[in-house]
């Protein structure tokens, strides 16, 4: 009676062994394939912020505009007003891009960034001055 008992628990014991051997098999191939996924969603990230990015800076430039040259310049109030334009963009384009990656990349391109908002300050400075019409009389 005990020799049965002992040989139904070899037969699970090698059962349970190729179980767990193809479970850690499987574990190993799927733990792989997400290290791979990752490193592409890190690249298929970065191409598509490079991809969108002149609709991205004009979002930016438009939302950093009321923003003072001297404040864009501390790093800390620069990363809060790019998560603050981050909001402005449109729903597909935030499901579509990474905040994270348009943090990054607009720090790369900050000094950019920030010629392009004194650039359009200085048109909408120009364009808001009164103008002198002249009449001959």
């Amino acid at each position: 009676m005990f020799g049965f008992i002992a040989n139904k628990a070899k037969a699970l014991t090698e059962v349970v062994t190729e179980k767990v051997s193809s479970a850690s098999d499987a574990v190993a191939s799927a733990k792989g394939a997400v290290l791979e996924s990752v490193g592409e969603g890190a690249t298929a990230a970065v191409s598509r912020v490079e991809k969108h990015w002149p609709a991205v800076e004009k979002v930016l430039v438009d939302g950093l505009l009321t923003v003072t040259h001297d404040r864009l310049k501390d790093d800390e109030f620069f990363l809060l007003a790019v998560e603050k334009a981050f909001e402005l963009l449109p729903a597909p384009v935030r499901l579509v891009l990474p905040r994270s990656s348009i943090i990054k990349h607009s720090l790369t391109h900050r000094d950019s960034i920030v010629e392009k908002i004194a650039a359009q300050r200085a048109v909408r400075s120009l364009s808001s001055e009164p103008k002198l019409i002249e009449t001959d009389v």
